[in-house]
């Protein structure tokens, strides 16, 4: 009764003055405050990466793409979130602060918004072509803005970067989410960001001559993480979705854990006729960081055991389960390992992933779009990096003993809480991207020998990047941290193959490279290098037409239809916006586009 009392009182006391307040969910611009709405920048700027960052991803086989058909994939909903976070999110507030900053205290708040926005609108571009820009920019004349060609916006996104410079000149200093208000770190951000740019639009010499860049760990751009799982959770987004008490959700690209661990040949090659003390074969020393392994055995694909005592073949490798005259596969949790392989990959590379990779690698192929089985404690989960959760303890051969089974092998199920509980990153530049940019860069210029040397600089940034994150996990297995002679063995190797592979080379009957030439080598590791972040990816098969060897969709041609050069439109803005003209297709060439084909999509 006393608080209804009261509250009568405060009604029929104070309802006239409230009528003269600006309403608490759409406050005045001198009611704002700058930080808070830096905040809202940053985190809008986080969301449109994410959003941007999941379709290069799924382009470049960094990450699994679920659906069969190009353009049902990458449709209406294709930037959605990119675009609602620019026009709705960042370009508003940023107004706001700009007409706060009558006396200059927020030029370090406008200096990096611009950055951020300057980077939007360009990948905005890159995945749209049109957007809107200069109607835009004046919402209350143009409630329903027209579209400015790419090429016009580009334009504007670099001015943008200028405004940057110019507020950042003047800054006496502030506080963000990434770099924690140190200028000297934006500026390289923002150079980093001009590098693209010319990259992106083909002035190669200019990109290759950009100074002052990210070009080392402790510039890295990238968004950290938490521990904490409820209000809010502020743990990696992977980890939320792999690390559960239900189990893993998310599955990893077959392309590229075959990538990594050297492809399924040379893992057949090593088995059946080599003693157990036969080193393995040399793969990419980052998978047991990027990838967990709950299971060492892939139905339907190889695995390897060592046979340590017994009847004379003791210290062997055998293939499991075929030298036990066994059978591996399992309808229930793959299906397709009871499947033949689909007719359009038969005499292919991907003929022995198409379904799964072997020793306990179990993801899916481009293009699966089959439902879910219980396989929620095998399906392979992200690791340590870059979400924070475990690293890979499994042996890659665990013993079989006669007479008492399969030795050695830890349990693999994700839990809630196991790893680094999430204290993962979002990467958006690091200091190994820039150096495979350059990388490229020199390829287009002719200079294969600064090529190489940026690209063997780029393998290492990102080696010594990813496994620094072990430290996360309390109870990673040292004997399984790959030494400083391994991470140098395997970069060797790679190296090898970049110089001895010749500039170009024909493809085969099924349309393969007869053997992989310099940009696909380059781009092969510029896309392990990208996994969790990804945006470039799609620009760089666009680009370059490379690297062929991407893994093919497990839908024929026909099916999965044309790879996309652009997605359409947001549905909604198609739907409130009777200015904007939606595309039939996705085959739209951005203005930047030379229309090279990779013969993979």
């Amino acid at each position: 009764m006393t608080v209804v009392a009261s509250s009568t009182m405060f009604y029929s006391c104070d309802t006239l003055e409230m009528e003269d307040l600006a309403s608490p969910n759409s406050l005045s611009p001198d009611l704002a405050d700058a930080d808070l709405l830096l905040n809202n920048i940053q985190l809008s700027y986080i969301g449109a990466m994410q959003d941007m960052q999941g379709n290069g991803a799924a382009l470049g086989r960094i990450s699994n793409m679920s659906g069969r058909n190009y353009y049902n994939n990458f449709g209406g909903g294709t930037v959605s979130g990119a675009w609602g976070a620019l026009y709705s999110g960042m370009m508003p507030d940023i107004a706001v602060i700009e007409g706060l900053n009558t006396d200059g205290l927020l030029d370090f708040h406008m200096g990096i918004s611009k950055i951020m926005q300057s980077h939007v609108m360009m990948g905005l571009v890159d995945s749209l072509g049109d957007i809107p820009w200069s109607e835009a920019v004046n919402a209350t004349e143009y409630p329903s803005p027209g579209v400015d060609d790419g090429e016009t916006v580009y334009a504007a996104a670099v001015a943008m970067l200028g405004e940057a410079a110019g507020y950042l000149g003047t800054a006496g200093g502030g506080n963000d989410l990434f770099y924690g208000g140190d200028i000297s770190k934006w500026v390289k951000l923002h150079n980093t960001l001009l590098m693209r740019a010319n990259l992106t639009t083909g002035n190669y010499s200019a990109a290759l001559a950009q100074t002052n860049v990210i070009e080392s760990a402790a510039d890295d751009f990238q968004f950290n993480y938490g521990t904490q799982e409820l209000q809010p959770d502020t743990r990696h987004p992977f980890y939320q979705s792999d690390y559960t008490t239900s189990g893993a959700n998310i599955y990893q690209s077959n392309w590229l854990m075959d990538q990594m661990i050297g492809g399924a040949q040379q893992w057949l090659d090593l088995a059946v006729t080599v003693t157990a003390d036969t080193p393995m074969p040399i793969s990419d020393t980052r998978r047991r960081y990027y990838f967990y392994r709950q299971t060492w055995d892939t139905p339907g694909n190889i695995a390897l055991v060592d046979y340590v005592s017994g009847d004379g073949n003791n210290g062997y490798t055998f293939v499991w389960p075929d030298s036990f005259g066994g059978d591996n596969t399992n309808g229930e949790t793959l299906q397709c390992s009871l499947q033949t392989v689909p007719f359009h990959l038969e005499f292919t590379p991907d003929e022995g992933t198409w379904c799964s990779t072997g020793i306990g690698y179990w993801g899916r192929a481009h293009g699966n779009d089959e439902g879910t089985p219980p396989d929620s404690f095998t399906r392979t989960a992200s690791g340590v990096y870059p979400s924070g959760g475990s690293f890979d303890n499994q042996y890659d051969r665990p013993s079989y003993v006669a007479g008492s089974g399969l030795a050695n092998i830890p349990s693999g199920a994700v839990g809630q809480g196991n790893g680094g509980g999430g204290a993962g990153i979002w990467p958006i530049y690091l200091s190994s991207y820039v150096s495979f940019m350059k990388a490229e860069a020199a390829m287009w210029t002719g200079d294969v020998a600064m090529a190489a040397m940026y690209m063997e600089q780029g393998m290492n940034q990102s080696i010594a990047k990813v496994q620094g994150f072990v430290a996360l996990d309390a109870e990673a297995d040292a004997d399984l941290i790959p030494t400083a002679a391994d991470n140098a063995a395997f970069v060797a190797s790679v190296m090898a193959e970049f110089n001895a592979a010749p500039a170009s080379s024909p493809l085969d009957g099924f349309g393969w490279p007869v053997e992989k030439d310099k940009l696909d080598v380059l781009g092969e590791q510029y896309f392990v290098a990208m996994f969790g972040g990804a945006n470039d990816a799609w620009n760089f098969i666009r680009r370059t037409g490379h690297p062929r060897t991407l893994g093919r969709s497990l839908s024929d041609p026909a099916e999965s239809g044309l790879f996309p050069r652009t997605g359409l439109y947001p549905g909604s803005e198609i739907s409130a916006n009777p200015n904007i003209l939606q595309r039939s297709d996705n085959n739209t060439l951005v203005f930047w586009d030379n229309g090279a084909i990779n013969p993979a999509n």
